[in-house]
């Protein structure tokens, strides 16, 4: 049998690569077994609250984390207009959590009722309007959209053409 000569580098190295793959598997297999139950909603509403606590946790931050899903939709061709109601309507919602409007106008918010909501302006302008949820004592800003309330088109008057007898 003809012997082949490695270098005793060459050796080595296999052993610390088989070595660290052997660590490396171990680690994954301990990090598997450590972590029996996926995270808790608790631990997650845990780190919003102690970064609400230090003044330091931003909305855009904090609706990540709780997970409570909802948005407006909104086309950019809807106008509500001056005292007429608007009906604003919502995509993506829990059936768990409680949603609520702040349409802007000073008339503080209001619930919605299966993803929709009814609200009259009283005055013209641009208003910035706000969707909120709680859930499990918790409650979170979701989007702020701006709507431009309009003064309604006048009815136009039929024309009547005068009839003429003769």
């Amino acid at each position: 049998m003809e012997k082949t000569n490695r270098p005793a580098g060459k050796n080595r190295e296999i052993i610390l690569l088989v070595i660290v793959a052997l660590i490396g598997a171990v680690g994954l297999l301990v990090l598997q077994l450590a972590r029996k139950t996926p995270a808790s909603r608790s631990d997650e509403r845990s780190m919003v609250q102690s970064g609400a606590k230090k003044g330091n946790a931003e909305e855009a931050n904090s609706a990540p984390l709780q997970k409570i899903p909802g948005n407006l939709i909104s086309r950019n061709e809807e106008y509500p207009e001056v005292g007429q109601p608007f009906v604003f309507r919502m995509a993506n919602f829990s059936q768990g959590a409680v949603y609520e409007l702040d349409p802007g106008d000073g008339s503080g918010r209001k619930p919605f009722q299966d993803g929709r909501l009814k609200h009259s302006y009283q005055r013209t302008g641009e208003f910035q309007v706000s969707l909120f949820a709680k859930f499990e004592g918790q409650e979170v800003k979701l989007q702020t959209v701006t709507k431009r309330v309009v003064v309604p088109p006048k009815p136009q008057n039929e024309v009547v053409t005068p009839v003429i007898d003769n």
